[in-house]
């Protein structure tokens, strides 16, 4: 892509986003190597980045969550201020910072006014839109009639809200902000967090006293797909391994890149046969701590891998993942995929759709077929935990369960630092 970007920067003079509009007079073409595809795949991804403009991952969110809430609180009163919405049903990434203020709209605007005030973008009866400087939206329900049930069904998705609602239509919400599991125990159910109020289905299992057993980070005993100095990896095998076990964990998957991916130092035969080598060396060092032998094999366009059997039966389990060639029809995409799946050595089934969150839509995939063939095949599926990425998206982890499929939590780490993000995993997770 290297002479191609040259040429849109540099011959085409076309320097910020707002310029592209020359892409849709068709100009791009005028020039070597651009085709009718190529315009049009630049288009599409110029258009799902400005589409998601002024969203943000909920990692991102986390970090400015604290300051702004204090911010408020010491604005608006302790026990006026009430955080809601998407950040508390950990979604995977937010258009806006939600609270409930229980105050009326006349009493919070005013104490907004300062030197570096927020953007007013929006001003109705019960509610009030900010931007602030970082250009996060923060939606303030205000009001103070009725705001306890407003904390509430603010803090569930519409399905759920709606048949909640229907089969619990004279529930007492006085109490919801002191304490919400008061609301479930006087509807006679078990409490349903909010993370968990996306379906009405929860509702019926809810009832039943049949809600699954919720994952937390400290389940997590290992990590799994991580990335040394031996491929793209900023830290040595020995370091990491000695970092997850200052964490107490009891286990390390050293899964480097492939020899496909060259981009990333991707490790030759020979090269495996070294890293095998050194890892038994540690392990022989550390009787109390296991390295596993692994790889992030590339899957190549006709669904093949980049090694031979012969070399994929040296490691101790393999992941499979597409990284190379990401624009593809859903034909195109399943076609590579399911040759994966069904190689006997495929252990895992990395980054599902190849998507990142808010700047990459990924290949479009039958979720319910990848699913089917992983459970035939025995092959696990990841839910890639970098919080980019988080993907196999939770909405499908369900039915991978039903068929008995394993999901695997993976940082996919390229630093120490990237094991933390197993967290973002177990949150998106326990959405079930």
């Amino acid at each position: 892509m290297g002479p191609k970007i040259n040429t849109i920067w540099k011959q085409m003079e076309i320097e910020i986003l707002a310029n592209f509009i020359c892409l849709q007079e068709n100009r791009l073409k005028l020039y070597k190597g651009f085709g009718e595809k190529t315009q049009q795949s630049i288009i599409e991804t110029i258009e799902f980045y400005l589409n998601n403009k002024g969203s943000f991952l909920y990692a991102q969110i986390e970090v400015v969550e604290p300051q702004v809430t204090t911010y408020l609180k010491k604005l608006f009163g302790e026990d006026k201020v009430h955080i809601t919405g998407g950040f508390v049903r950990q979604l995977e990434y937010l258009d806006e910072l939600e609270y409930v203020i229980a105050l009326n709209n006349e009493e919070i605007k005013p104490k907004f006014i300062s030197a570096s005030p927020p953007e007013l973008l929006e001003d109705t009866t019960d509610s009030l839109l900010y931007k602030l400087l970082n250009g996060l939206r923060l939606r303030l329900y205000t009001g103070t009639n009725s705001w306890q049930k407003r904390l509430f069904t603010s803090k569930c998705s519409a399905e759920f809200e709606t048949a909640f609602e229907q089969a619990y239509p004279n529930v007492d919400y006085t109490n919801a902000a002191i304490n919400e599991k008061t609301l479930f125990t006087n509807a006679n159910i078990a409490y349903i967090p909010p993370y968990a109020r996306e379906t009405a289905e929860v509702i019926t299992l809810a009832k039943k006293g049949n809600l699954p057993a919720v994952i937390i980070p400290t389940d997590i005993r290992g990590i799994i797909h991580s990335h040394s100095n031996w491929s793209d990896g900023s830290n040595t095998i020995e370091e990491m391994a000695n970092a997850a076990q200052e964490k107490g964990l009891e286990y390390l998957v050293i899964s480097d890149h492939s020899k496909s991916a060259f981009y990333a130092q991707g490790l030759s035969e020979e090269k495996i046969k070294a890293q095998h080598q050194y890892i038994d060396e540690l392990n022989a060092k550390n009787p109390n701590f296991k390295i596993f032998k692994s790889i992030e094999c590339d899957i190549l366009n006709d669904g093949s891998l980049d090694y031979t059997n012969s070399i994929l039966s040296t490691f101790d389990l393999v992941i499979t993942s597409v990284h190379s060639n990401l624009k593809m029809t859903e034909e195109k995409a399943m076609l590579r995929l399911l040759n994966a799946i069904e190689n006997p050595y495929t252990t895992i089934l990395g980054h599902m759709t190849g998507r990142l969150l808010l700047s990459r839509k990924g290949y479009p995939v039958n979720h319910t077929k990848i699913i089917d063939a992983c459970a035939a095949n025995k092959v696990v599926i990841e839910l890639n935990a970098h919080p980019s990425r988080l993907d196999i998206d939770w909405r499908h982890i369900a039915y991978a369960l039903e068929k008995n499929v394993l999901i695997s939590i993976n940082p996919d780490a390229h630093t120490i630092e990237g094991f933390d993000d197993t967290r973002y995993g177990v949150l998106v997770a326990q959405k079930l």
